[in-house]
């Protein structure tokens, strides 16, 4: 049964003001995301300075492999978003009783498989990602303790997208910034009391993981969500199976998809260029990474209104917040782009202080950052369509972009331009890739006409 709170925050959703609702919902949404990635820039400082250089490299090399506890997590959480949020617009009690349950099995099932990936089979893979000797020690032993407590990532990212998908933002980033705070106040206390080195580290993000999945189940458990929880529906639910995958299976393409991409792209620079070249580009992406991550805020805030007015039939205003939103973002990253560019220098400075950096250096950073121009509309468009349950073309957008357009110009573009051509093959890969979806979203709109249901 819905509760009275949860009944306002629907309302607000399918009827109150879309830019007060934008800065309501985007600003803690926008802090999530910054905690969450705070939290792994954690354990690579406290790594780095309580441990030692061997310690930072060999985090360095597992933090990607954690992307697939990561991706498995998104898989299960923005499939079952989408599903809810849909479900509470359509006022579909049945679908709404039956998500949790399945969302924990799912999350069980699949953490099960990682843990014993991760328990045997750490030590290749990070032998595969480059680490020998005392890094791939320390490296195998980061994820192999970080993988034992996936089941509980997986459950608190998921649960959290669910909390996401009812509209309740704020909650899911103060959650999110008490996983945060346990992991910061453990990972001193069990490398320099305990001695336990790395596995130390891990095992703090691991209880740190624990204490956030116990907070998103209590407040399901506790009757304040708009999904009823109860012993008899802790089943998994196969006919929601598809609706979930469909679109879940897309975030994970796009974890994997971002390790092919970096992969190409610096590998790429390092045939053309030197040991520098690789340097400045690492700052230049995660600077480029850093700017790029108030639009996350900003398409989690969307979906819940998007699937919440698809379920209700509210096209018109589904449309508007489509729009509201692609703009708002498209300012925001404006205002954050214009001092990346006047001032390039320095930001880079901030990673590569002991750098003199080229003109072609600040160029190609510049070239990387008007991505921050185009990047919103694209999001959006393809949170629409995993909002609305259309992961077919969410995966179309997704790979498109990287198989038949950043790949192919990179490596063509970097053969006759150099280093140069590896930022022009990324600023035209992803050009195109935000028209064709733009084009795309358009031909839906269409479809879905202009109907609105009186709620």
């Amino acid at each position: 049964m819905t509760t009275e709170p949860q009944s306002k925050v629907t309302h607000e959703i399918l009827n109150g003001n879309l830019i007060q609702l934008m800065v309501k919902l985007t600003i803690p949404g926008i802090l999530g995301m910054l905690l969450i990635g705070f939290n792994t820039f954690l354990d690579a400082l406290f790594a780095g300075q309580l441990i030692g250089e061997s310690a930072l490299a060999a985090i360095s090399l597992a933090l990607p492999l954690t992307s697939i506890v990561v991706g498995c997590a998104h898989l299960v959480g923005v499939g079952s978003a989408s599903v809810l949020s849909r479900a509470i617009g359509a006022e579909d009690v049945k679908t709404k009783s039956k998500i949790f349950g399945t969302l924990v099995i799912m999350s069980a099932l699949i953490a099960f498989l990682i843990t014993i990936l991760g328990y045997f089979g750490s030590e290749s893979l990070i032998a595969f990602m480059g680490a020998e000797g005392e890094v791939a020690t320390f490296g195998a032993d980061y994820f192999q303790t970080y993988t034992l407590g996936s089941v509980f990532y997986i459950l608190a990212v998921a649960s959290s997208q669910l909390i996401k998908s009812e509209g309740k933002i704020r909650l899911a980033m103060i959650f999110a910034g008490v996983f945060v705070i346990v992991n910061a106040i453990l990972n001193p206390i069990f490398i320099s009391v305990f001695n336990s080195g790395i596995r130390g580290i891990a095992l703090a993000t691991v209880i740190a993981m624990l204490v956030y999945s116990i907070l998103n189940i209590t407040y399901f458990l506790s009757a304040k969500s708009s999904v009823p929880v109860s012993p008899k529906n802790l089943t998994l639910a196969i006919d929601l199976l598809p609706a979930i995958l469909s679109v879940g299976l897309t975030a994970l393409l796009m974890e994997i998809i971002s390790l092919v991409e970096q992969s190409v792209i610096l590998k790429s620079i390092a045939q053309y260029g030197s040991d520098r070249d690789i340097a400045v580009a690492g700052a230049t992406l995660r600077l480029y990474a850093l700017a790029a991550i108030p639009i996350e805020g900003f398409v989690q805030a969307l979906q819940p209104i998007i699937g919440m007015n698809y379920g209700a039939k509210n096209y018109r205003r589904l449309k508007q917040a489509f729009f509201t939103f692609g703009l708002g973002g498209t300012l925001c990253l404006g205002l954050i782009w214009l001092p990346l560019h006047l001032l390039p220098a320095t930001f880079l400075g901030i990673l590569l202080p002991t750098v003199n950096f080229s003109n072609d250096d600040l160029l190609n950073f510049q070239i990387v950052n008007l991505l921050l121009l185009i990047l919103p509309l694209g999001f959006c468009s393809v949170t629409l369509f995993q909002a609305i349950g259309n992961g077919k073309v969410a995966g179309l957008l997704i790979l498109s972009k990287t198989l038949l357009f950043l790949i192919p110009f990179v490596l063509v573009l970097s053969a006759y331009l150099g280093i140069r051509g590896v930022y022009y093959g990324m600023l035209l890969a992803d050009s195109l890739v935000v028209l064709i979806a733009l084009f795309i979203t358009w031909l839906e709109f269409k479809k879905l006409g202009t109907h609105t249901r009186v709620v």
